[in-house]
């Protein structure tokens, strides 16, 4: 791959250059981010590849980041204690409820997967890992909206489906809601046909660490099974939240029955 340290240089550009927008690449565009022959950019992400930093698409001619920046970014934002605790909690819950089950935190702005179990169904939901996504669009970010912890964007909301709650008033309403029953909901918000319910994640303190969700496609994840996937999505997150440590300036159970200004 050449000198070592412009490599390096080269391989963190390509990290960095990710971003809630730019969501995949081609090995064309990192080229010619980088100002460098198509070859050595294959060579780079190659690297990356093996190594669990970039995966390619199911045909093999997109590039997005892989698992492992979403395992580091976890350690970084939410702590080893929640990733250690989550997984065997998050597994029992995908193999009960046979839809994918993914854990998400508030990072700028966005509800941000950093752990998923997949459904062992052929059928399926994308790989969430590492992405953010709106919080007014999904069951998660409307945990961290109820919880006081998420900020909507000024100017309007966007319509993603023609589901996507856009009206402040009735989306305000829909969060109290979420606050006196313990978990939300998002039917065919974020795309057509992907409904998906989730619950808070509290420490020892009471302060939301993340958002644990059931997603899957409609015509499993039926308006019929919603409130007892969510029942079980908000026992599982209860019982990850009693193995978290309290944290400083907890306290977000009084939050949710205050907070009500999106």
């Amino acid at each position: 791959m050449g000198n070592a340290p412009q490599s390096v240089d080269r391989a963190l550009r390509i990290l960095l250059s990710f971003d809630a927008r730019d969501e995949d690449r081609s090995v064309a565009e990192i080229a010619s981010l980088l100002g460098v022959h198509k070859s050595t950019a294959s060579r780079l992400t190659a690297v990356l590849c093996r190594n669990g930093l970039l995966e390619r698409s199911h045909d093999g001619g997109r590039l997005s980041l892989g698992p492992e920046v979403a395992r580091l970014g976890l350690l970084a934002l939410a702590g080893r204690d929640l990733l250690a605790v989550s997984r065997s909690i998050m597994s029992a819950l995908a193999a009960a409820t046979e839809e994918t089950v993914t854990l998400a935190i508030l990072d700028r702005g966005l509800a941000t997967t950093v752990a998923q179990v997949d459904t062992p169904h052929v059928v399926g939901t994308r790989n969430w890992l590492g992405r953010g996504t709106p919080l007014h669009a999904t069951s998660d970010g409307k945990i961290f909206l109820a919880l006081g912890q998420g900020v909507l964007p000024r100017g309007p909301l966007p319509a993603l489906t023609a589901r996507t709650q856009t009206n402040r008033g009735r989306l305000r309403l829909e969060l109290a809601q979420i606050r006196e029953q313990g978990w939300a909901q998002a039917l065919g918000e974020l795309e057509e046909g992907l409904h998906g319910v989730a619950a808070a994640v509290l420490d020892a303190s009471g302060r939301c660490q993340a958002a644990l969700s059931v997603s899957g496609p409609a015509y499993r994840l039926t308006h019929e099974r919603v409130p007892d996937i969510a029942r079980a999505c908000a026992e599982s997150a209860a019982r990850i939240g009693a193995l978290l440590p309290a944290t400083a300036n907890g306290g977000t159970r009084e939050v949710m029955a205050a907070r009500d200004d999106p």
